[in-house]
């Protein structure tokens, strides 16, 4: 008996390491740093100023993010060859273009960042984007050199880690930015809800008309 618990034991301390690895991995791609573990999505009221930057959009032009400043812009980060979280993030942010009227559209924009700068060139993310059916008046898909992408990244606090070509492990977010560049909203984990993320945008958009 005394043998067959020392086996156990063996083989349990033996499986704790990978067990370990496969939560931190787990909780890594899905949720925020510092926050418990999640089942779904998890939305969070922030205040963190977010810099200028410049990249490349799909059509290969430079994309300055200071140029729609005066709306509220949706930001996702995402990248193409992604087997899970971010296509169910692409449609969700294709839901809530298509949830906005004529008026509200011409307030709102919509950004997908890379976390793929090694695959995703502009030519992919154009091809990515018509897969959607998105509507590229008001949503650019934006890549550029590592360097400059990385800067974005943690501004917004997101890590990312290449695994291997083609298949990176990021931090999931959804962001709502308001008309002063400060993120507001952040929805952490799979897709947000649409809905949610119409509500708290048209909050913003509110403030503006009543002020």
């Amino acid at each position: 008996m005394l043998r067959n618990l020392k086996s156990r034991f063996g083989r349990t301390l033996f499986f704790l390491p990978f067990m370990a690895l496969a939560t931190l991995n787990h909780g890594f791609s899905h949720e925020p740093t510092n926050s418990k573990k999640i089942s779904g999505p998890q939305r969070r009221e922030v205040r963190i100023p977010i810099r200028d930057f410049r990249l490349i959009d799909q059509n290969g032009r430079s994309f300055d993010f200071k140029t729609v400043r005066d709306k509220v812009v949706v930001l996702a980060f995402a990248y193409t060859t992604c087997p899970d979280v971010c296509p169910l993030t692409t449609a969700a942010m294709r839901q809530i273009q298509m949830g906005f009227d004529r008026i509200e559209r011409s307030s709102v924009y919509f950004i997908t960042v890379t976390t793929d700068p090694e695959v995703d060139n502009p030519k992919v993310l154009a091809v990515y984007a018509k897969r959607y059916g998105v509507d590229l008046s008001d949503w650019a898909f934006v890549t550029g050199e590592e360097v400059v992408l990385r800067g974005i990244w943690k501004n917004f606090g997101v890590r990312v880690v290449r695994k291997a070509r083609g298949l990176v492990d990021h931090t999931s977010l959804t962001a709502v930015i308001d008309r002063t560049g400060t993120m507001r909203f952040a929805y952490y984990g799979t897709a947000p809800d649409p809905k949610v993320v119409i509500e708290d945008v048209r909050s913003l958009l509110a403030h503006r008309s009543n002020s």
